[in-house]
């Protein structure tokens, strides 16, 4: 801090360096104080030579800005793409307008094609100026939980700043700046993954359950468990998760059986196209442990009684078959992604014999 006297003098010293000097330098010493230079004006020192160290970010990403009084803190992709920092919008709406139109001018002049603008809930009111005044469109809204954002959020090597846990819900808008071409910006996500989890004991009994609502219930079925597979979740983890869930019965992943498609969605996902895989896995406990708002009842059933139960033909009666009899099976194994990321390995799911596992 300094006195009325003393900061004009600081001043001229510091406005007396040479510009690049100034860049170079975090910060200034005069006498026992240290004073912070921030960027208040954009320069040509914005620019996308500042890459991420991380070199498994820097596989999506080409670049960083720290923003200044004209633009907003942003990552570029290597697509041309520009996503704010949700962090850093300004929630008085003018102050929104004032710096988003600036910085739509900015990465236009610079030739970026597509602006991901992601608002909090604590931020709703400046949705519809960014739609009305700014042309944005609604890509998607979603929930997350800590863990997701948490992930999420590290795995930009924090160049996103951390999003405090109460604003977990949020829209997300696009814009595509070009007149001149197409809008390649991708849609939002046209599939969900489901997965079944066909468990047996050790004396060769399946693992079924009823459920307490939705269309299985309704028929009054024996099923399989069977799940929705979460963001950021692997297809075995979804099945273990899921065999726990409904059934309290610990298990562990074998292999993967055949899976299916399907189009049209349901009430809860419209329009969506569904992933559905089933998974074979041995259980390490036998004690059965519903879950009371989901599972009406759950049983161990010898491979006759089941068979019993099963429509044979169907494609369920096949999708079952795939992962308890069926020859070929899928096995899974991780391997590394190559020397473009170093560290990063992926989950193959190969076909084998049944025989050979």
């Amino acid at each position: 801090q300094f006195s009325d006297s003393a900061f004009p003098m600081a001043w001229r010293r510091l406005t007396a360096l040479p510009r690049m000097s100034l860049r170079a330098l975090p910060a200034v010493s005069l006498g026992v104080n240290i004073v912070n230079v921030k960027r208040v004006a954009c320069s040509s020192a914005n620019k996308e030579d500042e890459k991420p160290a991380d070199k498994q970010a820097d596989y999506w990403i080409s670049g960083v800005s720290q923003g200044c009084n004209k633009t907003l803190p942003c990552t570029f992709d290597l697509y041309g793409g520009v996503m704010v920092d949700p962090a850093t919008v300004p929630a008085e709406q003018d102050a929104f307008r004032t710096i988003l139109a600036s910085s739509l001018d900015e990465w236009m002049k610079r030739g970026k094609q597509g602006v991901w603008l992601r608002l909090d809930i604590s931020a709703a009111a400046l949705v519809p100026i960014a739609i009305s005044e700014f042309g944005f469109e609604y890509h998607h809204v979603r929930k997350l939980n800590l863990d997701q954002l948490t992930e999420f959020v590290s795995s930009l090597s924090g160049r996103i700043s951390t999003v405090d846990k109460a604003e977990r819900d949020y829209v997300m808008m696009t814009k595509w700046l070009p007149s001149n071409c197409p809008n390649t910006l991708p849609h939002n996500a046209s599939h969900t993954i489901g997965v079944g989890a066909l468990v047996t004991n050790s004396e060769g009994k399946i693992l079924l359950a009823r459920e307490k609502s939705g269309p299985a219930a309704r028929s009054k079925v024996w099923k399989i468990p069977t799940g929705l597979v979460d963001a950021g979740e692997d297809l075995h983890e979804a099945a273990l998760r899921e065999v726990k869930e409904e059934t309290g019965i610990d298990a562990t992943f074998e292999y993967c059986g055949a899976f299916t498609m399907s189009h049209g969605g349901n009430l809860a996902h419209a329009n969506k196209s569904n992933l559905f895989f089933v998974v074979k896995c041995k259980a390490l406990t036998t004690e059965i442990q519903l879950c009371e708002s989901e599972i009406a009842d759950a049983r161990w059933f010898s491979k006759e009684e089941w068979l019993t139960r099963m429509e044979k033909g169907s494609i369920w009666y096949e999708l079952n078959q795939s992962a308890l009899d069926a020859e070929a099976v899928v096995s899974m194994k991780s391997l590394p992604w190559g020397r473009s990321r170093p560290g990063v390995s992926r989950l193959f799911f190969c076909p084998v014999r049944r025989s050979a596992l």
